[in-house]
């Protein structure tokens, strides 16, 4: 083989690899439909969620039915502050229509079986019932007297035989010495869900500024060092201060 061979195929390789490394023409206009279409489907499906018709949703946001409709086909796209209004009205997080997920799929997602969930958990509440009450120190007998039930229904309730109706359980509780939250579920998708909303409840009660802090990401490290000094140990803590206090004196 020849040099001149030699330097037409590095050539030609080079022009291959340059054609490889070429950037691929996008077309916007399909990417864009494409988007429109996925957003209406979102739209839709939160609209009819709710239970919500176009000419309901249409006066709530204040724009003709029609723009509905159009945008629930993806022939037409709401701009930001128009979806922040859908949202608004719909109840749900804007960033919802970001991704792809509908809510059918979501709650779909987070069914579960009824039957055997109230069945396990009457169980587990009759366990978590009677280490309580041994850990009081209670007989059966007593805790009965205590909340109004008859001795034979603690039993049953211990072994999770029976359901214990939620007033009896408060009264069952204060009788243990245990707030109701001890006997909340907290190892599954139901308990992670309505452990979510008792966090979101407690976030939206706090002052309006410390919410405003905590939601910014530049705020994150500052958070991140509030977590880390709420582990340490008084001393620790102690010896940190004094840290400070050399460095700012």
């Amino acid at each position: 083989m020849s040099f001149g061979d030699v330097s037409a195929r590095l050539k030609a390789k080079k022009k291959e690899d340059e054609a490889a490394q070429a950037p691929v023409e996008r077309n916007y206009e399909e990417v864009h439909l494409l988007r429109a279409r996925i957003l209406g489907v979102l739209i839709r499906d939160a609209r009819l969620a709710n239970g919500v018709s176009e000419a309901e949703m249409a006066t709530a946001i204040n724009v003709p039915e029609e723009q509905i409709r159009a945008w629930e086909f993806g022939n037409e796209a709401p701009s930001l502050p128009q979806l922040e209004l859908v949202a608004y009205y719909l109840n749900v997080p804007v960033s919802h229509f970001w991704g792809i997920k509908t809510m059918g799929k979501e709650q779909q997602e987070r069914n579960v079986p009824q039957g055997e969930y109230s069945a396990l958990r009457d169980r587990v509440i009759g366990a978590m019932l009677t280490i309580a009450r041994k850990d009081a120190k209670l007989s059966q007998e007593e805790v009965a007297e205590a909340s109004g039930a008859s001795p034979e229904q603690i039993a049953a309730y211990e072994l999770g035989q029976q359901s214990i109706p939620f007033p009896v359980l408060t009264s069952i509780s204060t009788a243990v010495r245990k707030s109701i939250s001890y006997f909340l579920e907290d190892g599954n998708r139901i308990g992670n869900f309505l452990s979510m909303k008792e966090e979101y409840q407690r976030f939206a009660e706090l002052p309006e500024e410390i919410r405003a802090f905590v939601t910014q990401p530049v705020n994150q490290p500052f958070i991140e060092i509030a977590m880390r000094l709420s582990r340490l140990q008084v001393h620790e803590l102690r010896a940190v201060g004094e840290n400070i206090l050399n460095i700012t004196f």
